[in-house]
This record gives structure tokens, C-alpha cells and sequence, in this order.
């Protein structure tokens, strides 16, 4: 489609699907766009042009991100749609041949194809889809550029696994992090994205108390049952998995863990499910993404036979849905009364939203801060899936 913007500033829509690294490059892209003179609006919303951040963890994941861009394109018929991410990188016969040719043919109601290692080329594309002059006649936003409330230093890039960072380079993750430190002042803060089980090394759980490290692990668990995961190939067993849980709670009682986690994989039996049932109760995820099985072509669980029932699948992708919901009530519950520090990525919005160190959301009802600023802030209820607090004075 041909972008053409008369009279008023671009609309740019930005949609993430999947991991969080996702979220966190839609983020960023949105701050450069911002500045350049664009208006950031929801994905419900009319726009002219539009960027999806895909996912391809399963087939599944793939479909979704179809039928993501056939809604959208359904939708606003005239936005320019521009899709990068891992179902790009995963798909290459279906995207990359034409990428982002003028005039190029592009599946699924797509105008122009970036890969993951081309993300930094986005925002230059974007604007360049712009009027000739709107830019230089409207300016960039003119006021100071907001604080960043989320990643400035991006160490995972697609399917990379950030724990395994440093290993062609005789450094580690550890490392990386303990210089990160060092320079971090206190009006910021570290987040890591996703670290496997295997890769949480003494060193790291030893930074765990840290003040600038945030209180908060994504560590993807897929099963909670040794066959199974023996069966993926994880890195990892049970055991193992919950002892670097209770080690890095150890150095923080109030660490929160976020996971994903897998159902329906090729010969999962009921024994297996309540062992991942039991597993999410006894580390108590304050969130987790489940998702079923799909086969994959070219991977070796595609040709096992003992594939699980479609109907028993979703019924277990449900039951675990449902105990995840159920321990990330009660850690929001046991949040409640607790001092929170918080850094704001939704000042704009009504109330103010920000994000607690424990990966806790909460709202409040004040004045918006300065987005990507920190506060000091007590809980006083839980609300759906966040919680309500006070701002503490200064």
C-alpha cells in the first residue's frame, strides 16, 4: 500500500506477538518513531502503516501471526503492513525471497518483510514511507526525548539463547551482567529477558540481591516431568529447575518467576501433566505462557507416533492455564502492603501504569510521572491482574 499523510501526524500501529523480547523491540521502535513525529496508536485503531512483530515458537504461533495479518489487513484495507520477527527468520521461503522490494508480492496482506537481523533498519523505512517534506515541514516532536522504561542494551536477537551469551567470546552472561551493574545508576535498572534453568550459574544467583538487578526470572520450564522434558531435549530436569528457584530465592525471598510452558507434547501422559500441575504450584509463577503442541516440519518430534488427543490437549492447556492463574492470584495477594519500587511505561495512560521490579503491574491513581521515571509506591489491592497502589512521597 502507499502511504500518503496529509495535514497531520503519521499514525503507526505496532503489534508484538509472543516472547517478551518481542515487546520490549515494539517498545523501543515506538520511541524512535515517537521522536521522529509519529503518533503511536492501538492496534484497533486506524493507521497508515502498521508493524508486526511475529512469533514461530509452534506452528500454531505461525497461524496466529497469519491470521493476526489477515485481521489487520481486513480491518484498515490501507495501512501499510510491515512484518519482521521470528516467523519471517522461520518461514524464509514464504517471506524473505522478495523482503522489501517495491512492488514486491509479498503473503498474507504484507507490504514489506524485514528479518531479525534487519530490525534496526525499520524506523528508517517507516519514515521514509512518510509524504516527501511532512518531516521537515512538521519537525520531530520538540520536546526533551522521554526516559527509556524499557531495554537500552539488547544482548538476545530472535531465536538466540541469551543464556548462552558469551561462549564464542570467552565471557559469560554473569559477566556481561556484572559490568551492566557497575555502570547502571540508581535511577535505573536490569531486567533480563529469558534465562533456561541450566544457564542460571552461581555467579548469577549470587547477583540475585542486587538493588539494580530486577527480582523477576523468566525461565522457561515446558514440563514438569523428566520424561518429557528428556524427551524435548532441555538442557534441564526437575530438580534442577527448582533448586536454582530456591537458591535465587535464597538471595531474595521475594523473587517472582514468569515461565512458559508446553502441553501435548508426543507421548505426555496424565502422570506427566500433574507433575507440570504440581511443579507450577510449588514454585508459584506469578504468569506463564501455555501453549500446545504442534508438529514442526523437520524437527524429530514430527515423526513420533504417540502423538495426545487434540481434545485432551486442550483440556490439560486449560487445567495449567488455570493453576498459573491461581498462584499469580496469590502472589499479587501476598504483594498487597509491600513497598514497590516502579519504573512507569504506561505514564500516559489512565491511571498511570508501571512495572515493580517483581514484574508486579500496578496502577495509580495520581498524577501521570515522567514515563521511564522511577517511584516509590505501596500496594493496597489486588484488581484482575495487577494491583492498585499509593505513591509514596519522595
Amino acid at each position: 500500500m502507499t502511504t500518503t499523510v496529509v495535514g497531520r501526524p503519521p499514525r503507526i500501529a505496532l503489534t508484538s506477538l509472543g516472547c517478551k523480547v518481542n515487546f520490549a523491540e515494539m517498545a523501543e521502535l515506538a520511541g524512535a518513531l515517537a521522536a521522529a513525529g509519529c503518533d503511536i496508536v492501538n492496534e484497533d485503531e486506524s493507521s497508515d502503516i502498521r508493524v508486526v512483530n511475529s512469533c514461530t515458537v509452534t506452528a500454531q504461533a505461525d497461524a496466529t501471526t497469519r491470521q493476526r495479518l489477515h485481521r489487520l489487513r481486513r480491518a484498515d484495507p490501507s495501512s501499510h503492513i510491515v512484518l519482521t520477527g521470528c516467523s519471517v527468520d522461520g518461514n524464509p521461503d514464504r517471506y524473505l525471497p522478495q523482503r522489501h522490494e517495491p512492488g514486491a508480492q509479498l503473503p498474507d496482506g504484507v507490504d514489506a518483510v524485514f528479518a531479525n537481523q534487519d530490525k534496526n533498519a525499520i524506523a528508517g523505512y517507516v519514515t521514509s514511507l512518510l509524504r516527501p517534506g511532512y518531516l521537515a515541514t512538521h519537525g520531530a516532536r520538540s520536546a526533551a526525548p522521554a526516559l527509556r522504561a524499557r531495554a537500552f542494551i539488547k544482548v538476545q536477537d530472535g531465536w538466540v539463547d541469551l543464556g548462552s551469551y558469551g561462549r564464542d567470546l570467552g565471557t559469560t552472561l554473569a559477566q556481561l551482567i556484572d559490568q551492566l551493574l557497575a555502570l547502571v545508576p540508581d535511577t535505573a535498572r536490569i531486567r533480563l529477558s529469558s534465562v533456561n534453568a541450566n544457564d542460571v550459574t552461581p555467579q548469577l544467583i549470587e547477583m540475585n540481591a542486587h538493588p539494580r538487578l530486577c527480582s523477576h526470572w523468566h525461565m522457561p520450564l515446558q514440563s514438569g516431568s523428566d520424561r518429557v522434558l528428556r524427551r524435548m531435549h532441555r538442557g534441564y530436569r526437575r530438580a534442577q529447575y527448582l533448586r536454582v528457584v530456591h537458591e535465587l530465592r535464597a538471595r531474595d525471598p521475594l523473587t517472582e518467576f514468569t515461565t512458559d510452558m508446553m502441553v501435548g507434547f508426543p507421548g505426555e501422559t496424565e502422570p506427566d501433566h500433574r507433575d507440570t500441575l504440581a511443579l507450577v504450584d510449588e514454585v508459584g509463577f506469578l504468569s506463564g505462557h501455555v501453549f500446545r503442541w504442534s508438529p514442526r516440519p523437520d524437527t524429530p518430534a514430527e515423526a513420533y507416533a504417540d502423538r495426545v488427543d487434540d481434545a485432551v490437549a486442550r483440556r490439560r492447556s486449560v487445567e495449567v492455564r488455570r493453576a498459573t492463574a491461581r498462584t499469580g492470584d496469590a502472589s499479587r495477594r501476598c504483594a498487597v502492603g509491600r513497598v514497590h519500587e516502579v519504573v512507569w511505561d504506561g505514564a500516559a495512560e489512565t491511571p498511570p501504569r508501571g512495572l515493580a521490579s517483581t514484574y508486579h503491574e500496578l496502577v495509580v491513581d495520581a498524577p501521570p510521572p515522567r514515563a521511564g521515571s522511577l517511584a516509590t509506591v505501596v500496594a493496597t489491592a489486588v484488581d484482575g491482574d495487577h494491583l492498585r497502589a499509593t505513591l509514596l512521597a519522595p
